[in-house]
């Protein structure tokens, strides 16, 4: 098969679904259904491109299962049709309408009035059914798919996609880690003369957890481990500190104070930021980071946090 289409009803927000032909059938209940602005390689995205309304999104995901321990989402992709659209539908009446009918329109093309079969013309805004190529599942790996468009977005990434008996592709995607991967900071704990700038940089790593790509994530954690670990170094040595230090040394540093925990993870913090520097690849041959050092970054970044006490 060739796949299912979605027609929206842009009046009512109803759905429907059907065939290329357009005939179709109400969905109710209405499916829960997500702005999606982009799949493929985070660094295609385009950040800049902000949409707000549903009819006018470039994909929709209609979600079909959600686990929100395992952070996994199953469900469907469509994307906008290219032909005219909105687009004629022959539709059977929809259950959300009174049982005495839609109104008959007084503009004489006949809508709102069912044909012999009990088929009622409409408009509809439609979605086609989203078709993975080769070239998709060749770079799966780094492959995103993100919900919602601008500061609302949210990166989800591409777990599964597994071709249904409708010719529609099922989508199985995990939310990133985001701020509830971090813990939560007291913020009276933090020495004050470093508070604006930890906080800042706490901020700044959990919210590229939702939008940036690996090597972004991972230079936003190193960046808040040094801000933080800076802080209580020089709180250890009573502001005797000469100059700021990065992070590997910071590692060294509390190494040597028997504070393994913290002097390792910076350590670990510090190597995967280096293994994202094509030099770093080439003399070591290393990967690029993936997605899933991301998530170890944050949760690294966390368990520094933690170890400080400076979360509830």
């Amino acid at each position: 098969m060739n796949g299912l289409n979605i027609g929206i009803d842009d009046n009512t927000s109803l759905f429907y679904e059907g065939s290329l032909s357009l005939y179709g059938h109400a969905i109710w209940p209405s499916p829960f259904m997500s702005l999606v602005s982009h799949i493929g390689e985070l660094a295609a995205w385009r950040r800049d491109r902000t949409v707000v309304r549903l009819t006018d999104a470039p994909m929709l995901f209609r979600e079909d299962s959600f686990d929100p321990v395992a952070r996994v989402r199953r469900g469907r992709l469509y994307i906008r049709r290219q032909q005219v659209n909105p687009a004629n539908w022959r539709v059977q009446r929809h259950p959300a309408y009174a049982t005495s009918g839609l109104s008959i329109s007084t503009n004489g093309d006949g809508y709102g009035v069912p044909d012999e079969r009990g088929f009622f013309s409409m408009e509809l805004t439609t979605f086609e059914s989203w078709r993975v190529s080769e070239e998709f599942l060749k770079k799966r790996r780094n492959a995103v798919l993100v919900m919602g468009s601008g500061d609302r977005a949210m990166v989800h990434s591409v777990l599964d996609v597994e071709r249904l008996a409708t010719g529609e592709e099922l989508i199985t995607v995990r939310t990133r880690p985001s701020l509830s991967g971090l813990p939560e900071l007291i913020v009276e704990l933090i020495p004050e003369a470093y508070r604006k700038l930890v906080l800042e940089q706490y901020e700044k790593a959990a919210s590229s957890a939702f939008r940036d790509d690996a090597e972004s994530v991972i230079d936003r954690c190193r960046e808040a481990a040094t801000a933080a670990l800076h802080a209580e170094r020089d709180t250890v040595e009573e502001g005797k500190v000469a100059k700021v230090q990065d992070l590997a040394k910071l590692g060294d540093f509390f190494s040597s104070q028997t504070r393994d925990i913290l002097g390792n993870t910076a350590k670990i913090l510090a190597r995967m930021h280096s293994r994202g520097k094509s030099a770093e690849q080439i003399k070591r041959d290393t990967m690029p980071p993936s997605e899933a050092d991301a998530e170890t970054s944050i949760a690294l970044l966390g368990m520094i946090y933690r170890e400080l006490r400076w979360t509830r």
